[in-house]
């Protein structure tokens, strides 16, 4: 019996050392997640507002034109020309690897939302230590920076891919030289 008595006041102990380790949340803490919180939805609407079917359309450019924009590399061309093609080439065949890269940005924006929405819930909940706490805000501020280094790359590319697509009438003309001439009767 002594035993039981024993192991009871040893677990309410141990219990109680745990909960006294557990205080309230500082509310600048909880600040600092919710501004995070403020940055990854700032990002989403970023991302969305991005028309990630120019992607495609670049792509599909470069699926119909790629004959045409090997024909015209064997041919003799002046300088402005040839690097007006070479670029836009090379710029059309980046457009799938960069869809593929704003998609997954924006799941890392959405997972870090989900994972700073559930810090805060946890904060306010007063339930992590407090060596647990400055080390998750550390966490999450460090992929939150990460993430907006990342929207402003797809932001970037996603750029890039506009000018070529804006481009694309002029290299047209350049690539219509390749086509056979046509015969009026």
């Amino acid at each position: 019996m002594k035993r039981g008595i024993l192991f009871a006041a040893l677990v309410a102990l141990i219990g109680s050392a745990s909960v006294s380790c557990r205080r309230a949340t500082d509310p600048q803490r909880i600040a600092a997640v919710d501004s995070l919180i403020t940055a990854m939805e700032a990002a989403r609407l970023t991302l969305n507002e991005l028309d990630t079917q120019r992607y495609a359309t670049a792509d599909s450019i470069l699926k119909l034109r790629r004959v045409l924009f090997l024909r015209r590399f064997n041919d003799t061309l002046d300088k402005p020309s040839a690097a007006l093609l070479g670029d836009q080439f090379v710029q059309l065949r980046e457009a799938t690897r960069r869809a593929t890269d704003h998609r997954h940005v924006m799941d890392a924006v959405t997972s870090g939302s989900a994972r700073l929405k559930q810090l805060k819930q946890d904060l306010s909940a007063s339930a992590l230590l407090e060596e647990e706490v400055g080390k998750a805000i550390l966490n999450e501020t460090n992929a939150a920076e990460a993430i907006e280094n990342s929207v402003m790359h797809v932001i970037t590319n996603y750029q890039a891919n506009q000018r070529v697509l804006d481009l694309q009438a002029r290299v047209d003309s350049l690539l219509d030289d390749t086509l056979p001439s046509r015969r009026t009767p």
